[in-house]
């Protein structure tokens, strides 16, 4: 199956961009499909504000196993062909135990996903994607400060995070998990991230500040 990935170099105004967009409608069927089978392979693709918290992770971890599907990061993201690739957790860490296991043995672009605790005196340029929990407000800011620019995936789950400057940010709408992309945030990044994955998402700006 071929992919078709969009290099975030357009600009939301431009007609390229425009034209681009109207592409990305017409995959969005295939997309969802795509989406949803990934996700199937860790748990229910429905997720209740009222569900217990392991259910809630078991589907939030499948969609980041899905984001690192529908992205490409640049060779020199990798010390090697073989090196893992490292999804951090900013705060608590939701996915021990059976949540985890879920994710063992899988693989992105040939790379053996390794989940790990973000630390407060760790480096996050050292992570391929981070996912920032929602009790750490405080400690996001100054790690999308750190990461501006750089080629980790900055996946949040608090509202505003993308407004914010994250690249990605899981909402729930009517008992669905959905998620929100910040073009503007990673196209100061070499990610590519494929037209599939841009067609599912909300587009956000960054916020404006006064």
């Amino acid at each position: 199956m071929q992919t078709h990935c969009l290099r975030i170099e357009e600009r939301p105004g431009s007609d390229s961009y425009q034209a681009a967009k109207a592409g990305l409608r017409a995959t969005a069927r295939v997309a969802i499909g795509l989406l949803v089978c990934g996700t199937l392979l860790f748990a229910p693709s429905r997720a209740s504000a009222q569900s217990d918290d392991g259910s809630e992770y078991q589907v939030k971890l499948a969609f980041l196993y899905n984001f690192a599907q529908f992205v490409q990061w640049p060779p020199e993201a990798f010390s090697s062909p073989t090196a893992p690739l490292m999804l951090c957790v900013a705060g608590p860490d939701p996915f021990k135990g059976e949540i985890e296991q879920g994710l063992r043995g899988r693989t992105a672009n040939g790379h053996r996903i390794q989940i790990l605790r973000l630390k407060p005196e760790d480096d996050p340029r050292a992570c391929h994607v981070i996912f920032v929990r929602a009790s750490e407000e405080k400690a996001a800011r100054k790690i999308l400060a750190v990461l501006k620019g750089s080629n980790t995936l900055t996946v949040g789950e608090s509202t505003g995070f993308a407004a914010r400057g994250g690249i990605i940010n899981l909402t729930l709408d009517e008992n669905k998990l959905r998620f929100e992309i910040n073009l503007g945030s990673a196209m100061q990044t070499e990610l590519k991230i494929s037209s599939r994955l841009l067609a599912l998402a909300k587009i956000v700006k960054v916020e404006q500040k006064p």
